[in-house]
């Protein structure tokens, strides 16, 4: 029988040099983004990712889960509801 952590969704803006990605890291209840970030690990996992252009109005791409390497990124906040 599989356990499954328990998490909580954060909606996330994040920039490398090159793209947007807007999506979501999980985070256990009650949990601050910036500790999930300052995790020992080299990737960032983002659920329901959509990618853009730095620029770009429409995604390039939109996927379920993508790893973001944590050197190529250069600001990571949350999405502010609309």
């Amino acid at each position: 029988m599989a356990v499954r952590a328990v998490k909580e969704s954060i909606r996330v803006i994040l920039l490398t040099g090159t793209y947007r990605v807007e999506g979501y890291i999980h985070v256990v209840p009650g949990g601050r983004l910036l500790d999930e970030v300052n995790k020992e690990r080299e990737f960032i996992p983002v659920t329901k990712a959509s990618i853009y252009a730095l620029d770009g109005e429409s995604p390039l791409d939109t996927l379920d889960f993508v790893a973001i390497n944590k050197a190529q990124v250069v600001m990571i906040a949350p999405a502010v509801a609309s």
